[in-house]
């Protein structure tokens, strides 16, 4: 996978031009002491933490508008070539005897970075969650640190890079909000109810984290709902954590969405305020707002960075696995679904002359999945543009496959035609717009 970071790396020592992106750097690793169940949790986290987010922008947004300030034309920033808009949601716990932090830029270390990328077209939406131990090039002090230093070294401005520059994908916005405001919340809306499974006692001296929290059903105020949903250590591993979160997020809901909760919004929303910072314009949250109407929780695929917990020296580290990264990366922020691209079939022909023209596409095309059946030559070599042409039952594949054509840097039309190949489902022909790369 190309990486922009490269540009950085340049700079550096040799023996740091060596670690690229994804790359787990050679170590001697020992048992480190981390438990999944935190990054389940932050996941859980951070998408409430989004959600609270882009319901203080729509207040602001409102009351503006209420005020007499119009909204203006700007359209959201937009993935032209894939129709995505990725949002960098940063959890920070800044906050001090119930304030807010004062500093809006640097600090302060993030505990929470997911990036929320939602297709406007398809309502489609996926979540990926970083740990913060995970180790990166950060740009502004030129060394691999942790993730989640960045946000102490230049703010949210400087996480978004980071990322941006690691998993080279691009990151439009940002929403950052600080602990101290989601517990405020779920103590305005009178805690939220939930049955929490036994075993919950956790410390950690070094993060000033204390969990110890009856079993049994009961409503969680703020401090002890932040506990719940960063909790590390289930007994049943995975199962237990995926039930508590889900337990959770669905009381939220609940509580949120009661007819006596839904009049208070308003001052819970504006008692927010002071704990968010996001560079989103009202249009863009608005926007966004709106695409979101569309998409159901249940349809949202989330996953963490894969790897796995070790020490580079005496440090712990989260090292991301090279490979699945990259799978993972293609399906949650770019879309990209290769079990489903592999039902797919595809025919491949070269009406544009240049040798070697339909193979190089095809490699493309299996690269993300697709099932390519056949590779040849079209009728003639006279096509002024590339196309892709399917019938009409299948323009949601011929949708997909363009959207990867687009990715990987070739333009294409989609036309719904009935004159493909009796094998396949889907017919790419090269035109003369098709440019080989060196």
């Amino acid at each position: 996978m190309r990486s922009r970071r490269r540009r950085h790396n340049a700079e550096l020592s040799p023996e740091l031009d060596e670690t690229r992106i994804y790359k787990r750097p050679a170590t001697t690793e020992k048992p480190a002491r981390r438990n999944w169940g935190r990054l389940v949790g932050m996941v859980a986290l951070g998408i409430v933490l989004f959600v609270i987010g882009m319901g203080v922008g729509m207040y602001t947004y409102l009351k503006g508008y209420s005020r007499g300030y119009p909204p203006t034309s700007e359209l959201p920033m937009v993935n032209e070539s894939t129709s995505r808009m990725n949002i960098l949601v940063i959890g920070i716990d800044g906050g001090v005897n119930g304030q807010p932090l004062k500093s809006h830029r640097t600090g302060t270390r993030s505990d929470v970075m997911m990036i929320v990328s939602v297709d406007i077209d398809t309502k489609k939406v996926g979540v990926l969650a970083v740990p913060r131990d995970t180790r990166v090039f950060i740009p502004k002090v030129n060394d691999l640190e942790k993730a989640g230093h960045a946000h102490a070294y230049g703010g949210p401005e400087l996480v978004v890079e980071t990322l941006a520059d690691f998993l080279d994908v691009e990151i439009h916005r940002y929403i950052r909000i600080d602990f101290e405001g989601f517990k405020k919340v779920i103590d305005r809306l009178g805690g939220v109810e939930v049955d929490v499974p036994p075993g919950m006692d956790y410390e950690d001296p070094e993060q000033d984290l204390y969990i110890h929290l009856e079993p049994g059903p009961q409503t969680l105020y703020g401090e002890d709902a932040l506990k719940f949903v960063r909790f590390r250590d289930y007994v049943d591993g995975d199962i237990g954590r995926i039930k508590a979160q889900q337990q959770f997020l669905k009381a939220l809901a609940d509580k949120a969405l009661r007819i006596s909760t839904v009049t208070k919004l308003p001052s819970i929303i504006g008692d927010m305020l002071p704990y968010v910072l996001t560079d989103m314009t009202d249009e863009e949250i608005m926007y966004l707002a709106s695409v979101g109407l569309g998409v159901k929780l249940d349809d949202v695929k989330w996953a963490t960075l894969p790897g796995e917990a070790g020490y580079i020296g005496d440090v712990s580290y989260w090292l991301v696995d090279s490979e699945k990264a990259a799978q993972t990366v293609d399906e949650i922020i770019r879309g990209i679904d290769r079990e489903r691209n592999a039902e797919v079939r595809v025919a491949v022909q070269n009406g544009c002359g240049i040798p070697g023209a339909a193979d190089y596409i095809a490699s493309i095309l299996r690269s993300y999945g697709f099932n390519v059946v056949s590779v040849g030559n079209a009728d003639n070599f006279d096509y002024d543009e590339t196309k892709v042409l399917a019938p009409k039952a299948k323009q949601d594949v011929q949708t997909e496959l363009l959207k990867s054509m687009r990715i990987a840097g070739v333009e294409a039309k989609g036309y719904t035609s009935d004159q493909v190949p009796e094998e396949s489902d889907v017919l790419v022909i090269i035109g003369k717009d098709f440019r080989m790369p060196r």
